[in-house]
């Protein structure tokens, strides 16, 4: 691609956050969309409105106020999360489909996403790392069978997908024949330490489906961040990366682990400072889990810190002075309210030997996507249930 096809592409992907009367214009063509589809289900009007009502009630529980006065505008396309497809879309259309049919069925399975690992292989040796059982030197699953995953996943409908690992990009080439494989009807994002995420790997990427990076930055502090991921060029690969994802039209999440001593309003907001002034447009904050590295660790956060990043989520997403900032998500704070969205629900993790998982921090083989069919790999996850999700009700 030369310099000029690149500015191009950079100028028709540009990526800010709307808000006021721009956003009020896009949620109505947004719930347009959604009545048209309703109609289409319900040709009767009175009942395609009570659906749509429904499914709206339905997000609220799920989601509260999340990016309530805000959206980030990519492209021709505006998102609310990163857990939904961008509108307008097909995998927008398919996403609102598939929710209308778990309000009329909601015992069966309507899977959304899929969270797959795609390599064995780190760059770091993150403290918290939950696939530190799995990390190696190489590969256990070849590009072939990798293909052969993503083949039953498209066959399944699924129109949005996480890729993890490991390192995502230390298989650079493996993932975009991956990408290639899969067509331009779905919704692709990657969760990466953003290790080695360049210029021109990113507009290749974006060239082939990239939607969304979701880049792990744990600290606002440099030292601190790189002690984390005990890697002294980590925070440098970060802010590297965001830069190189936003030229080439890549949405950026930053992703925080908070442990305890980072759980204060002071470093939220330190936090949140940082990401805006990078330029991401999305915050994801994790709390730490007694998993991978942190197993037998005594990690959790208590009640008086979940209620920090509770009310600092709520009113950064809410208050008009807070317009221009990232939208920051908190799942624990929808888990704890609505249930697990994991455990074949709304996704299911397969992770990089093939194994299905509830969730990525529900260490549980259920069987192996190689051998058994997603429809297995979901009536098993919710057979099983989270984990994660019990732990969080009894805390």
């Amino acid at each position: 691609m030369n310099r000029g096809t690149k500015a191009a592409c950079v100028q028709n992907s540009r990526i800010h956050i709307v808000s006021g009367l721009k956003l009020a214009m896009v949620r109505i063509g947004a719930v347009l969309t959604i009545l048209i589809l309703s109609l289409k289900i319900n040709p009767n009007p009175f009942k395609a409105v009570r659906l749509l009502r429904s499914l709206i009630r339905e997000r609220v529980t799920i989601h509260g106020n999340e990016g309530g006065i805000k959206a980030v505008k990519a492209g021709k396309k505006y998102f609310w999360s990163t857990n939904v497809p961008g509108w307008p879309s097909e995998a927008f259309n398919h996403f609102i489909y598939n929710e209308f049919q778990r309000i009329h069925s909601p015992l069966e399975s309507h899977l959304q996403t899929i969270f797959l690992g795609i390599t064995n292989v780190c760059p770091l040796n993150c403290i918290h790392c939950f696939e530190s059982e799995n990390l190696s030197d190489k590969d256990n699953l070849s590009l072939e069978e990798l293909v052969n995953i993503m083949e039953k996943i498209n066959n399944h409908g699924i129109r949005h997908i996480h890729l993890s690992g490991g390192e995502p990009l230390s298989r650079f080439d493996d993932m975009i024949e991956l990408l290639r494989f899969s067509g331009n009807t779905k919704e692709f994002w990657i969760n990466t330490s953003g290790f080695g995420l360049t210029r021109e790997k990113a507009f290749v990427m974006k060239q082939n489906g990239i939607t969304g990076a979701i880049i792990s930055l744990d600290d606002w502090d440099e030292k601190k961040h790189n002690a984390f991921r005990k890697n002294d060029k980590s925070y440098f690969w970060v802010k590297e990366a965001v830069r190189n994802c936003n030229e080439a039209g890549i949405i950026v999440c930053l992703a925080l682990c908070c442990i305890r001593e980072f759980a204060t309003e002071e470093n939220l907001d330190r936090y949140l400072q940082l990401a805006k002034e990078m330029g991401a447009v999305f915050v994801r904050i994790m709390e730490p889990v007694k998993v991978g590295r942190f197993s037998g660790k005594d990690v959790q956060l208590d009640q008086f810190q979940i209620g920090i990043i509770d009310r600092f989520m709520l009113s950064r997403n809410s208050d008009p002075a807070y317009a221009g900032y990232p939208i920051i998500q908190f799942p624990g704070h929808h888990q704890r309210r609505s249930g697990c969205q994991g455990a074949g629900n709304r996704y299911l993790y397969i992770d990089s030997n093939g194994q299905f998982h509830s969730c990525p921090f529900c260490r549980k083989p259920l069987g192996n996507a190689l051998t058994e069919s997603l429809d297995f790999g979901i009536a098993q996850a919710r057979a099983a249930g989270c984990h994660l999700f019990q732990q969080r009700t009894l805390a």
